[in-house]
């Protein structure tokens, strides 16, 4: 005998939060079984405080992000009667059709179980896995119960918010379009400073567990964290974006691709399971982003109309990527000065590089109009070059060797060998803005997403 959807929707209405509970208290005793030594009530406990956690976004939706949508408005008026019974059956009869939720989404689902699996396989926090593994726990009940009551997955999951269908096809172009807005392989590049600096100061030997933290470390901070500095970045120069040449069809959101609005949703999102993640993984990790979030924010709205301090900025945040990794392995980056002078000098280079082509191919105009500003930086872009490569020289036997010589080279890449339609302008097209106007780099990866028009 079939049990109607009327019926399953009101067992639903009336057992969705204990199931929930349940489900986290059941994670907490797997979690406690393997754990031997623990308590298996405060695994349970755990379980089941992770399990309710995600539903707390439902509060912020009626009071923050959403408070002027119907549904939020015809909560609050209840809430605010004290109309109880009311309440709870509205919002258990609409819930399911509200699919403007942050975080009941494939990417949060995709961030639990990474955590789930470093802190259960690698760290032996069982406390977290416990926590974790409720949280997934709940997701996935959700994921079963749209599919039980609607017939279908909510859009919300493939970060579609406020649709009421979903296309399969057009939610894996969602996914690559994704990449894209975050620049996911520049990305993936920027994070090297910070793995090589814990490298480094591991003696360049990792065990599974330092493995594990590393790994999860750089997804944090890249895409994750810096995913969502880029879109801020993206938001914030927009209509200068329209009219670059490259960054008009490589950046998401200038393209069109991606909305103002779905971009501000998916930074909110990156931001706050970046940050609310790296304080479960590392107090140091966490502050550090703090950090870095406060020198972007001076940056993008202060630092970068300034001549000279803009160029300085962007070099401190990204020799900062190195001094966190030094920092998340426990060594003192006082050890290590001759690596740190090095990644100063030779990145200055690099990004007055950067700055220079750009002024030449006429993608930006000098700060100081009328001077020979372009002449000055060209110049400095040398002088600060041949003192970074005579420091390397003279510090040739300090620590750090390898990575030292590779920004050497790619500052002398910009510097001397950087010439016209060659591969080398093609990659620092691709690192700084996800497209190459060459399309050398998309052909090879076959990245068509990438891929400029005719």
């Amino acid at each position: 005998m079939f049990i109607s959807k009327e019926t399953l929707s009101k067992l639903s209405r009336w057992f969705h939060m204990p199931v929930h509970i349940v489900l986290g208290f059941l994670c907490g005793l797997l979690v406690a079984y393997f754990s031997r030594n623990t308590s298996i009530l405060f695994m349970s406990v755990l379980g089941v405080i992770g399990s309710l956690l995600p539903d707390i976004d439902h509060l912020l939706y009626i009071y923050i992000y959403a408070r002027k949508t119907e549904y939020a408005r015809l909560l609050r008026i209840r809430i605010k009667n004290r109309e109880l019974r009311e309440l709870f059956r509205f919002a258990s009869a609409n819930h399911k059709l509200n699919t403007k939720i942050y975080s009941h989404n494939l990417l949060t689902v995709l961030i639990t179980v990474i955590f789930f699996s470093y802190f259960a396989f690698a760290q032996d926090n069982y406390n977290a896995a416990a926590f974790t593994l409720g949280m997934i726990s709940h997701y996935f009940y959700d994921i079963f119960e749209d599919w039980l009551l609607l017939g279908r997955i909510n859009p919300n999951w493939f970060l579609l918010f406020g649709r009421q269908k979903v296309n399969i096809p057009h939610a894996i172009k969602k996914v690559l379009t994704f990449g894209k807005l975050i620049r996911f392989f520049p990305n993936i590049f920027s994070a090297f400073p910070l793995f090589y600096g814990y490298l480094l100061a591991k003696g360049y030997y990792l065990s599974l567990r330092e493995f594990g933290f590393i790994t999860l470390t750089i997804f944090l901070f890249s895409p994750m964290f810096y995913g969502a500095i880029y879109i801020m970045d993206d938001i914030k120069d927009l209509e200068l974006d329209k009219k670059h040449p490259i960054k008009s069809r490589g950046r998401a959101i200038a393209s069109g691709e991606v909305s103002l609005i779905a971009a501000k949703r998916t930074f909110k999102i990156l931001l706050f399971f970046s940050l609310i993640f790296s304080l479960m993984l590392s107090h140091i990790l966490f502050v550090s982003l703090l950090v870095f979030l406060v020198l972007n924010l001076i940056y993008l709205f202060f630092l970068r109309k300034l001549p000279l301090l803009d160029l300085l900025a962007s070099t401190i945040l990204h020799s900062m990527k190195l001094i966190v990794g030094l920092l998340l392995a426990g060594s003192s980056p006082l050890l290590f000065t001759a690596l740190i002078i090095t990644d100063i000098l030779a990145y200055l280079s690099i990004v007055t590089g950067k700055r220079v082509y750009e002024m030449r191919e006429g993608y930006i105009t000098p700060f100081i109009p009328d001077t020979n500003y372009y002449d000055y930086l060209k110049m400095f872009q040398y002088i600060v070059y041949f003192v970074s490569l005579a420091y390397f020289v003279q510090t040739a036997g300090q620590p750090g060797f390898v990575y030292r010589l590779i920004i050497t080279l790619m500052a002398l890449s910009l510097t001397v060998l950087y010439k016209p339609k060659t591969a080398i302008k093609s990659f620092v097209d691709f690192i700084s803005y996800g497209d190459d106007r060459e399309g050398i780099f998309t052909k090879v990866f076959n990245i068509k997403i990438w891929k400029r028009g005719s």
